[in-house]
């Protein structure tokens, strides 16, 4: 099984959906609110992994089953039954559950090559399994072929699928992270110059984060792999004059330029899931004046290519930051990004900036996403946060005084001031601010501090945003309107 499941993932790697990753899948979309937001809640980015290495556990034992049955006097049906239950239940489940999210051919042949993989293997080792067993052995070339037989039935399954999938088309398309130029760009981002100060500070965040870097939170195990020259952007809905952009034609528009900070609803109290990038866009107000709403709008609904929905109000829509963005640092959005385009929309977590953008469609109803199907807020304003980067836990102190850093956030609020107390919240001193790179990304801070001596100490960080609102010390979990509270360290001071 475990050879098996290796053929199967070495298959994925041509763009199928790994059959754990399908079957996985089919568990995220079935599991009710009251069940997935608790164990979201309690394992974070572990719970996708937990998941995954949970199935591939199931699998290894329905192995274990199966050989167990193929060594015995069990009919052979029997044998092949339970060798085929996890490929099948995989294909067939995926195909109930998440039929948008994955692609059923595909699909099919990673199950039915896994499959057959197994099956054959299983019948290659079964001989000197029984040669274990005088009860059996007489049983064993009837077995052995009724084995090989099934598993040519699913590799033929696999082989007359290959020409209806679009794997060759899939592996040949691209999938972003390519590096590219906007061909009209209306606006350039003016980025001032970093403080070398605080860049040469170790440990601190980079102020733009590479690709590869950036956070990734989704509600899906498979990526969707998206082919450019069969993709559609439509705009429709409550407009005078629906249209329909293909990649080309979106990379014909005028587009922007704009730093934009993205954090998930999800991210805790001085988390990581929080990232800035340099991105690329035709702004959305520019599309949604072009197809000419109807009067009576009341949301703007985007749908995924994989089914995913969210919603933001007509005039959050019509601000001139919300960008249909297919450049991320100056290279195609990457597929884990929402290749080839994705929303962004200021000041909002990242749940509503949906990725791999199929339609934008306006309605006349408040519209009820995934997310906020399950709870979660639907306004989803970011929170002002901020979060220490340095010093480490432990610090070998000279006497002089010891640089304290990390960065804040309030969305397009901005940040106006950070504070450091290190004496429990009684006394508060003024963190130094670094030239913010532009109204929607986050601001890096610094502070020195001079300890009271040799010890422990706790140091504790709090931001006001530019509106002279500070963020509030009451601790909240992120469910379901972000994570509250100030972000705080334990620090061991050791004199040198």
């Amino acid at each position: 099984m475990f050879f098996a499941l290796d053929v199967a993932f070495l298959l994925s790697m041509a763009g199928m959906p790994f059959v754990v990753d399908s079957l996985g899948q089919a568990f995220i979309d079935v599991l009710p609110g009251w069940i997935s937001i608790p164990l979201i809640e309690a394992l974070h980015e572990w719970a996708k992994i937990l998941l995954v290495v949970g199935l591939v556990a199931l699998f290894l034992i329905d192995g274990g089953a199966t050989g167990l049955l193929a060594a015995s006097r069990r009919r052979t049906v029997a044998v092949v039954g339970v060798g085929l239950l996890p490929w099948v239940a995989a294909f067939v489940l995926a195909r109930i559950f998440s039929p948008q999210r994955i692609e059923p051919v595909t699909s099919l042949i990673d199950a039915a090559v896994g499959a057959a993989a197994f099956l054959a293997a299983l019948a290659f080792i079964l001989p000197s399994a029984l040669d274990r067993s005088t009860d059996t052995g007489a049983a064993s070339p009837a077995r052995r072929r009724a084995l090989l037989g099934t598993a040519a039935v699913a590799a033929g399954i696999a082989i007359v699928s290959l020409p209806l999938s679009r794997i060759a088309a899939v592996g040949s398309g691209g999938l972003g992270d390519v590096a590219m130029a906007a061909r009209r760009l209306r606006t350039r981002a003016n980025i001032p110059a970093p403080d070398p100060a605080v860049d040469a500070l170790p440990g601190i965040t980079p102020r733009i984060t590479a690709n590869e870097n950036h956070y990734t939170v989704d509600t899906t195990l498979v990526k969707p792999r998206v082919l450019v020259d069969e993709w559609r952007l439509d705009i429709k809905g409550l407009v005078q004059a629906p249209f329909s952009l293909t990649y080309d034609q979106l990379l014909d528009l005028e587009a922007v330029e704009q730093i934009h900070t993205l954090e998930c609803i999800s991210n805790y109290v001085g988390g990581d899931l929080i990232s800035t990038a340099l991105w690329t866009g035709v702004p959305l107000r520019d599309l949604l004046d072009r197809a000419q709403i109807k009067p009576g709008a009341y949301d703007v609904v985007f749908t995924s290519v994989d089914g995913y929905t969210d919603s933001i109000p007509i005039a959050k829509a019509m601000e001139d930051r919300t960008l249909v963005a297919y450049l991320m640092n100056g290279k195609t959005v990457p597929q884990d990004h929402g290749y080839p385009a994705r929303m962004l929309v200021p000041n909002i977590y990242g749940m509503k900036n949906v990725k791999w953008i199929r339609s934008i469609e306006v309605v006349n109803y408040d519209f009820i996403g995934y997310w906020q199907q399950q709870g979660w807020s639907d306004s989803a304003n970011v929170n002002t946060n901020a979060r220490i980067d340095l010093p480490g836990r432990s610090v070998r102190w000279t006497g002089d005084a010891i640089t304290v850093a990390g960065i804040a956030f309030a969305g397009a609020r901005g940040i106006s001031k950070v504070e450091l107390s290190s004496d429990g919240g009684k006394s508060w001193g003024l963190a130094t601010l670094e030239v913010p790179m532009g109204p929607l990304s986050w601001r890096r801070w610094s502070y020195a501090w001079t300890p009271s001596g040799a010890g422990p100490a706790k140091l504790i960080v709090r931001a006001t945003d530019g509106t002279g609102n500070t963020e509030t010390p009451v601790a909240r979990s992120p469910y379901p309107d972000g994570s509250t509270g100030y972000d705080s360290i334990d620090v061991t001071v050791q004199r040198v």
